[in-house]
């Protein structure tokens, strides 16, 4: 089953960027490209560093390290550094809040 806790309002998450917010002790990112919102976890699987501050584009974070592409939807890495891909995960917008879903 499904719980969704809130992280951020929607409009504190400015166009083609992101906010880094806290959830139960995991670092995540709130992005925003294109009006769509996206959450994935602040962390680089190439060489785990934080994505934060990575330039977001088109539904793609781009690492500030590397350069590493990551498609926001899926969390699927894009490039040649690592296949790994990093957590995305599910959410919903209620009264103007930015919710993720936690499995309990």
């Amino acid at each position: 089953m499904s719980q969704f806790q809130t992280l951020i309002h929607e409009s504190d998450v400015p166009e083609n960027g992101s906010v880094a917010v806290e959830m139960e002790g995991m670092a995540l990112l709130v992005c925003k490209s294109a009006g769509d919102l996206w959450v994935v976890e602040n962390r680089c699987s190439h060489q785990d560093q934080p994505l934060e501050g990575g330039r977001i584009r088109n539904g793609y974070i781009f690492c500030p390290v590397h350069g590493m592409r990551y498609k926001l939807a899926n969390g699927e890495a894009v490039g040649q550094l690592t296949s790994v891909p990093i957590k995305a995960f599910d959410i919903r917008v209620e009264d103007g809040f930015v919710q993720v879903a936690r499995t309990e």
